[in-house]
């Protein structure tokens, strides 16, 4: 996971306390935050934004940017060291990911202040207009939010601190500006009304950020620039590419690549404006909603954008506390803590969220829009164990002492791994959760009702609880495919499908799948170690043959025998192969072992 660096003078400064570095050091342990170490950095200048870049002090001085893309043969310039906490991002707290976020729950942890933070959002006056294009397959980019912050004049460290969070941002929430894309402008040389919509990506240039004076089509930016060859795979299905522009005709910025250099932040700005665009609706406003929280924490003050959306127009941010209901009773019963209720309030109001009793012993707790990671009263117990402090939490021994032992699936999974090893394979693991275009898509299938459909994904690419476990081979062997062949490779784990008769609607069974790819590899290699496989189960399978959209008619079997057994093993089509960018033919089996729940 990619590391934040707190710096230890910026947070004092922030908690309006001179903390020692080891108090500090135990308060976020005690949040959750993975402390990695405590460093010295070294800060350098960029020659073309000037903003700050930060290096280990024992590390080499940058040559290139890691905000614009500059680059020049000369180290940059040296400027000031800072001490700092170096930590492992939590990919569900990006509210923790700057100093900002991070302040503002050390405030409430160390007492300082109490309950929710106070973000007053005022009526502003620029609009954005959303050309109604945005929604075309050719052009897809139809999500975008947009605030204006009024900041302290920015300096080094808080121009460093933006560009950072950004950054974070961009891989905590945004999935490497797949799913969302940030941009911060100087609100001083944009005219509003703003427009976003798409222009030629050969017949329009502006000066991407980094390159001042440099005139650049969008398709040049793609091929020349550092950031534009970055994240090119991005607009690739794209024919037209989007572009903000001011009412002056001065482009801010081609989301989701790069800003234009007239309008970047630099020291001295003070009045920003923020988009965030994106394919993903919750993705982009979830950014939002913690860039402007941590720019508030740092003194700025929001106003709202009036977006034109083709459906009619609405004012972001909306930063309006979300409400949830927790069961008293219930929070002490799960944590096993002798608490109080004012005591139960008052440690809610510590990891800074307002409660209030409805009725018997049920309560309302309000948390902050950007708290994306509470879905579920037990999101709201974890806090609670974390007000309580972890240190106080005295540890028993439980009252009835058993004797574990491994689980059926798991004593056949062993037998089976260490079989598929000697067999000279090598063990990958693969997500149980997946997109439709992955789990059906690639392979000519269409979702059924034996498929289980996550109604409310965190993101589209974790709609489906997998039904087989096709996908994670057939990535790893693209990832892999200029690797040297053969490759064998093998996994063991779940599948899930829908059953009426279980009290839970589904039944999940243990599978293992192995798939040979190489010049030579068929359908009598596969067999062959599946075979080997039910002689070390001592079991016999009767194969008959079959058809299936994902492999070759005449080349697939399925094997059925006593205990349930069933496997399907055959070759894989070239169509499915072409999708997944394979150029040599793939063998691939996949037995049920063992119903797990």
């Amino acid at each position: 996971m990619p590391v934040v660096a707190v710096s230890v003078k910026r947070m004092n400064q922030l908690l309006h306390h001179e903390y020692e570095m080891d108090r500090l050091v135990a308060a976020l342990e005690q949040l959750g935050c993975d402390v990695e170490d405590t460093a010295t950095q070294a800060l350098y200048r960029c020659p073309a934004c000037e903003t700050p870049n930060d290096k280990l002090e024992q590390e080499p001085a940058p040559k290139r940017c890691d905000f614009c893309g500059y680059e020049r043969d000369e180290p940059f310039e040296q400027f000031a060291t800072d001490r700092v906490i170096r930590l492992d991002l939590l990919a569900d707290r990006p509210d923790l990911f700057d100093s900002g976020g991070i302040s503002r729950a050390l405030k409430g942890y160390m007492g300082l202040e109490q309950g929710l933070s106070d973000f007053s959002v005022s009526k502003g006056d620029v609009q954005v207009d959303v050309d109604p294009i945005m929604n075309n397959t050719d052009t897809y980019r139809p999500f975008i939010v947009c605030a204006v912050v009024t900041m302290p004049l920015l300096d080094q460290d808080s121009l460093r601190e933006i560009m950072r969070l950004q950054e974070n941002l961009h891989w905590g929430i945004g999935r490497d500006r797949k799913l969302a894309s940030i941009g911060v402008y100087d609100m001083a040389v944009i005219k509003p009304p703003i427009k976003y919509s798409v222009v030629d990506p050969d017949k329009f240039k502006f000066c991407p950020l980094g390159m001042p004076g440099v005139q650049m089509t969008p398709r040049q930016i793609l091929e020349d620039h550092p950031k534009g060859k970055a994240y090119a795979h991005l607009m690739a299905p794209y024919k037209k590419y989007p572009i903000l522009i001011d009412s002056k005709q001065l482009v801010l910025s081609m989301p989701p690549i790069i800003n234009s250099d007239e309008t970047k932040c630099k020291l001295g700005s003070t009045r920003l404006f923020i988009d965030v665009t994106g394919i993903s609706r919750d993705a982009v406003v979830n950014s939002l909603n913690t860039l402007v929280s941590a720019l508030a924490e740092l003194g700025g003050t929001m106003e709202t954008v009036t977006m034109n959306y083709p459906d009619g127009p609405q004012a972001t941010p909306n930063l309006e506390p979300r409400n949830i209901d927790v069961n008293y009773s219930a929070a002490r019963k799960w944590l096993g803590l002798p608490f109080t209720r004012d005591e139960f309030m008052g440690y809610l109001r510590k990891m800074r969220l307002n409660v209030q009793l409805k009725s018997g012993d049920d309560y309302t707790v309000s948390y902050p829009a950007f708290r994306t990671d509470i879905r579920h009263e037990v999101d709201i117990f974890a806090d609670l164990a974390i007000g309580f402090e972890y240190p106080n939490i005295e540890p028993k021994l439980v009252p009835t002492m058993t004797i574990g032992v491994p689980r059926p699936e798991e004593e056949i999974s062993s037998l089976v791994r260490d079989a598929m090893i000697g067999l000279g394979f090598n063990e990958v693991m693969s997500l149980q959760l997946q997109s439709l275009e992955r789990q059906f898509g690639k392979y000519g299938m269409e979702p059924s009702n034996e498929h289980v459909i996550v109604e409310n994904p965190k993101t589209i690419e974790q709609k489906v609880v997998r039904s087989h476990m096709m996908t994670g081979l057939m990535e790893t062997f693209h990832k892999n495919r200029r690797k040297a062949m053969p490759q064998w490779i093998f996994e063991l784990g779940n599948v899930v499908i829908i059953d009426p008769e279980k009290e839970t609607g589904t039944s999940e069974y243990r599978h293992l799948a192995f798939g040979i790819i190489g010049p030579d590899a068929g359908y009598a290699e596969a067999r062959m170690v599946l075979d080997s496989i039910l002689a070390e189960l001592n079991l016999t399978g009767e194969y008959t043959p079959a058809t299936h959209p994902a492999f070759c008619d005449g080349r697939l079997a399925e094997v059925t025998g006593p205990d349930g057994l069933c496997a399907r093993i055959g070759e894989i089509h070239p169509r499915v192969l072409n999708n997944f960018g394979l150029a040599y033919p793939v063998a691939y089996c996949e037995l049920r072992l063992k119903q797990v729940i």
